[in-house]
């Protein structure tokens, strides 16, 4: 339901609210990003395990090369089969360095996608997040397989964006005081917010099995073969982000920053899908920002 999208809102109008890091600390942040994401990448490449840059990460990579200036995240996307075969690898290789946080696997955690954090840093974009829990992170966006047949499909995408959209509400009436307080003097986002955090308020006492539920549905298709892929836990979820297997799994080189990371080689298709004219700057005032209330490296 667009009317009920926050992402946008808390990165574009509410971002400046919190802390607005320096570029000396965006280019830390990087830093520390990009020592994450080459870890994964070689774990991935010496297990062969397929992996690629997913959404703005994607983005920099075909627009700027390396990261977009005023941003410091990256994320992947990896194929539904191999997420726990790569959790596993990380945690035997590098439990002491990272701390990892996927769904199923982490207790308490409600996202629908994977977290590896730099044990000693703090990247705080919540208050109510552990310090142990938030430092500078990669992100991993499971690929999950679809259906061919379209009635099985259809009904696989409004499953996953009605799961998606209750966990949003959980969220939002969990954390609503931060939220409420954040969005003060935006009438819009206050609205959202409270309509949201009402929906989550219904879905509050029975939240852990709504969320073991939403992610087996997500994850329900099993067809390694399908025509289908999907991406619902992206940026545009489920329906906006629905692909071809065989051009979007195929993936080419491509600078990003100093070393090589693999794109999926549909990526004009792909990009113009997520944020239309990819080429073309947008303005100062619809850049994303990240909500930062403490950083420590």
């Amino acid at each position: 339901m667009p009317i009920l999208e926050t992402n946008k809102i808390f990165k574009t109008q509410l971002s400046s609210k919190a802390k607005r890091l320096t570029q000396e600390e965006i280019d830390a942040v990087k830093n520390i990003t990009l020592e994450i994401a080459c870890d994964v990448a070689a774990v991935c490449e010496e297990n062969k395990i397929p992996y690629m840059l997913g959404g703005g990460s994607a983005l920099g990579a075909v627009r700027h090369h390396g990261f977009i200036p005023w941003d410091d995240d990256l994320d992947f996307n990896v194929p539904r089969r191999y997420i726990d075969p790569l959790l596993d690898e990380m945690q035997r290789r590098y439990g002491d360095k990272y701390y990892i946080e996927a769904p199923l696997r982490t207790e308490g955690y409600l996202s629908s996608f994977v977290q590896i954090h730099k044990n000693g840093t703090i990247f705080r974009e919540f208050q109510a997040q552990r310090e142990d829990r938030c430092g500078v992170k990669v992100d991993i966006f499971p690929i999950e397989n679809t259906y061919d047949n379209p009635v099985k499909r259809k009904l696989h995408g409004i499953l996953s964006e009605l799961g998606l959209l209750i966990l949003s509400c959980y969220r939002m009436y969990a954390w609503r005081e931060e939220f409420l307080a954040l969005a003060d003097g935006n009438t819009k986002a206050r609205l959202v917010f409270r309509m949201k955090g009402f929906l989550g308020m219904l879905a509050a006492p029975a939240h852990r099995f709504w969320y073991e539920k939403i992610q087996k549905c997500m994850m329900r298709c099993k067809d390694e073969n399908s025509g289908y892929v999907v991406v619902p836990s992206g940026r545009k979820h489920f329906f906006g982000e629905l692909y071809r297997r065989e051009s979007f799994l195929k993936t080419v080189p491509m600078k990003f920053e100093d070393r090589m990371f693999p794109v999926t080689g549909d990526y004009d298709h792909y990009l113009k899908n997520l944020y239309g004219d990819y080429r073309k700057l947008p303005p100062e005032e619809q850049r994303e920002h990240h909500v930062v209330y403490k950083l420590k490296l």
